[in-house]
């Protein structure tokens, strides 16, 4: 597979994190290669913070997709309408979504957040959303995803 295929393959999110994506390393393997270096290419169980920086994520670059997210109206993930109702899923806390719906307004909010972020319809090249890319470092293929590519101003943002 050429690179243009597997660039192709990695914009999809499911190759991206899954088995495909995983035969390449990236900034999640550093951490497992200094710690725990046998398990390197073991699949993450899924955590709060990862899944609140997705939602963070889809909310600003794609918020059509926010509805793969189940939200449960819990005060925890302990009690039993949560554990009910996820059905043994991780899943969003309503008062979670409500802190990065607050934070989406706040960075949309500021002009020159909305500005870098937002693709401009004045005839500038439109920013692209979730880039992935890939290279060889050390004998190793490193792959790696631009949250925006504003090409306008010549940036690479990564959202946090």
């Amino acid at each position: 597979m050429d690179k243009k295929q597997i660039l192709k393959r990695l914009r999809n999110d499911e190759d991206y994190y899954g088995d495909f994506g995983n035969q390449f390393l990236s900034n999640s393997h550093v951490g497992r290669l200094l710690k725990d270096p046998l398990n390197v290419f073991k699949s993450m169980k899924p955590s709060p913070a990862f899944l609140v920086g997705g939602y963070f994520h889809t909310c600003i670059l794609e918020p059509d997709k926010l509805e793969k997210f189940t939200v449960i109206p819990s005060a925890t993930r302990n009690t039993k309408a949560y554990k009910d109702m996820s059905g043994g899923e991780l899943c969003l806390l309503q008062h979670e979504v409500d802190m990065i719906e607050l934070m989406r307004e706040k960075v949309l909010g500021n002009d020159i957040c909305r500005d870098l972020i937002e693709s401009r319809v004045d005839g500038a090249e439109p920013n692209e959303y979730e880039v992935p890319m890939i290279t060889e470092l050390f004998g190793q293929t490193w792959k790696g995803k631009a949250d925006i590519v504003n090409h306008e101003e010549k940036l690479v943002i990564d959202l946090k």
